[in-house]
């Protein structure tokens, strides 16, 4: 082989090491950048008692973010809460609405939020806890929670209430004011002013799991989440 040939050999391996280089560092910086993107979404818990019943608000939070937001801005522009018209009070978060005696705490990295107007950074992890607003009382929450399903969709809500002895299914779906009983105390009329069709009926359940028979009369347990849903015959 001439001397030429060898130094076009040489040379064209140079070109292909080279060319591997840059695209391996190419692709490390793309799979870099990737997880910093990842690392920069915020976080939602919303807890009630040890349930967390977020769904997918931490998604809202992360889209609806923008540089120098303050966590009023955040809440508001994402649609993840409703404020009363004091403009600060928080009535609902992610379609929860709570009894009077309970309360939103919210915190950001685990420290209390004390300023409505603090700025809020990428990547923080934000808390919305149901609390008793006597802070000296022990929360002890129930849930009722009516599933619109796919078919009345807006008809999904919960609502959070203190336990109560001997409280009954029976008694909790009277006592949230969602719910309006036949003569019989055993037949649903409305929900949420909302009457089944011909071709729908309510279907209950604790702790998903369906009820039978005498089910009205099961006695609930603190932390015990009613379930009402619509579905289709």
């Amino acid at each position: 082989m001439s001397t030429h040939s060898i130094w076009r050999l040489l040379l064209g391996l140079i070109v292909v090491m080279t060319l591997g280089g840059c695209s391996s560092a190419l692709g490390s910086g793309n799979a870099g950048s990737g997880a910093g993107n990842a690392n920069n979404q915020i976080t939602l818990s919303v807890l009630v008692g040890e349930l967390n019943l977020a769904g997918t608000a931490g998604r809202l939070l992360t889209e609806a973010y923008t540089d120098g937001n303050t966590m009023i801005d955040l809440l508001r522009k994402s649609g993840v809460a409703a404020f009363a018209a004091d403009g600060y009070s928080i009535t609902e978060v992610n379609r929860i609405t709570l009894s009077s005696g309970l309360m939103w705490e919210i915190q950001v990295n685990g420290k209390k939020l004390t300023d409505w107007n603090s700025k809020v950074e990428r990547g923080s992890a934000i808390a919305l806890t149901v609390k008793a607003a006597d802070a000296g009382a022990q929360l002890q929450p129930i849930i009722i929670t009516v599933n619109g399903g796919s078919e009345q969709p807006e008809l999904t809500h919960s609502h959070v209430l203190p336990y109560t002895e001997e409280l009954t299914v029976r008694g909790l779906m009277k006592k949230s004011g969602m719910i309006t009983l036949a003569e019989d105390n055993k037949t649903i009329l409305t929900v949420m002013d909302y009457a089944r069709l011909s071709n729908e009926e309510w279907k209950l359940k604790v702790n998903d799991k369906g009820l039978l028979g005498n089910g009205m009369d099961m006695k609930l347990r603190p932390q015990d989440k009613l379930e009402i849903a619509l579905i289709l015959k």
